[in-house]
């Protein structure tokens, strides 16, 4: 979309009174579903959006309204991502939940992606993980429907600035290329994904505590009231001794993980944290 006008965001001045004020009102509602700072990216998305809804949409009420938000939150959203994104932070996180995994024989590791956009992230977390042998069962959730229709799919373009960019020859096995050339997601992975919708701004879904909980460059869209709910939101559903994963924005104030209980794992703003000491990360020890 493009950028606003040079107007007030909030005073939709070239449409009628009432249909300007329900504007602004979804505008400003949708914002708050989501968490959204309306002075920054996704709320100018969103408010440029009603102002361009024909006249008397933005009035609609019930599911009619419900849809429309929907519509709206899959329009405004940023949902660039790609497998394997950081196979840094990954490979750590694999090594140390593996070490707990071989100290608890037969444990099926639980994680959730949270805020996983089209579903290469969650993905990403089964892939590395069973390629070490483990049993793993990955939750992968997102306010957009859309989006998750995609991650259920399974099947991604590939090319120099896709979802595939970072995936090579050796990853084959796990996302095959498809007869037209796109990849798709081998039915061994499949099987141990599941998706949700999901706002990270509510309850943590079941199961209530996870080994990983991985929310990266999600909360960098949100201000400062959002952020902290997020935070507490995924803060509960890492199990005592977990790991949490962050893009390396999403830890600046007001959400500093260690005032939510993590402590950082490496000083080199890697973005994994333990839940607890440095002491309570997950080993084999």
């Amino acid at each position: 979309m493009a950028g606003l006008p040079p107007q007030d965001p909030l005073s939709f001045p070239a449409m009628g009174a009432t249909h300007a004020a329900g504007a602004s009102a979804l505008a400003l509602d949708t914002c708050r579903l989501i968490g959204a700072n309306p002075s920054g990216p996704v709320g100018a998305r969103l408010i440029e959006a009603c102002d361009h809804l024909p006249p008397g949409a933005a009035l609609a009420s019930g599911a009619e309204r419900d849809a429309l938000v929907a519509r709206l939150i899959d329009g405004a959203t940023n949902r660039e991502t790609y497998f394997f994104r950081d196979r840094r932070q990954l490979g750590l996180m694999a090594s140390l939940l593996g070490d707990w995994a071989t100290a608890h024989p037969g444990t099926t590791l639980a994680l959730w992606s949270a805020g996983c956009a089209t579903g290469e992230e969650a993905y990403s977390l089964a892939i590395t993980l069973r390629r070490q042998g483990r049993n793993v069962s990955v939750l992968g959730t997102d306010i957009s429907r859309s989006a998750l229709a995609v991650a259920r799919e399974a099947v991604y373009r590939t090319g120099p600035m896709s979802p595939c960019r970072q995936v090579g020859m050796e990853d084959d096995a796990d996302l095959p290329l498809t007869g037209d050339g796109r990849r798709c997601v081998a039915d061994p992975i499949r099987a141990v994904v599941r998706f949700a919708e999901h706002n990270i701004l509510k309850t943590p879904p079941a199961p209530l505590f996870f080994d990983a909980v991985v929310c990266r460059n999600v909360l960098i869209y949100m201000d400062d009231t959002a952020r902290r709910m997020a935070f507490t939101a995924l803060a509960a559903a890492v199990r005592p001794g977990g790991l949490l994963l962050l893009g390396p924005g999403d830890s600046a104030p007001p959400t500093d993980p260690q005032s939510f209980g993590f402590a950082p794992l490496f000083r080199d703003g890697t973005g994994l944290f333990v839940k607890g000491s440095v002491d309570d990360r997950p080993t084999g020890r």
